[in-house]
């Protein structure tokens, strides 16, 4: 028998779902008239990579729900989280400054705006996950 709660909190992930994909749209978009107006980017950018970061998390409902209810246990994927994470919100373009990286392959694919948020939202899953109690998740 399903639960109003699993319901009402099903639904809430969902309209959060959707609530971010808007706002990406939103923001895409806002990024799009940036290029026109040559005006700085790199805070569209990292709301850009914010609502990624937060759509993953959403995606990861059950872990999330867990972890609501205080279930947390960090898990060895905190680190390659913690890392990409730091990545993921680090602009692009103080990568070649920061580490003398001009032409490497990692950094023009860090670059791509597609990649970056397939990134954003691989990172969002892979820090939920990493503080979730696998244990007490409950049966689909």
């Amino acid at each position: 028998m399903i639960q109003p709660k699993k319901i009402a909190f099903g639904g809430f992930v969902v309209i959060g779902m959707f609530i971010l994909l808007y706002l990406m749209t939103e923001t895409h978009d806002e990024i799009q008239r940036a290029y026109y107006d040559l005006s700085p980017q790199q805070f569209l950018l990292l709301k850009m990579s914010l609502l990624g970061f937060l759509f993953g998390i959403l995606i990861e409902w059950r872990a999330l729900g867990d972890l609501i209810k205080g279930h947390v246990r960090i898990s060895w994927l905190l680190l390659p989280a913690a890392i990409l994470t730091v990545i993921i919100f680090t602009p692009s373009i103080y990568w070649p400054e920061w580490f003398g990286l001009r032409r490497l392959f990692v950094i023009e694919i860090l670059g791509k705006p597609e990649i970056h948020m397939l990134l954003s939202v691989f990172s969002g899953v892979l820090f939920i996950r990493s503080i979730c109690n696998n244990k007490h998740r409950s049966n689909p």
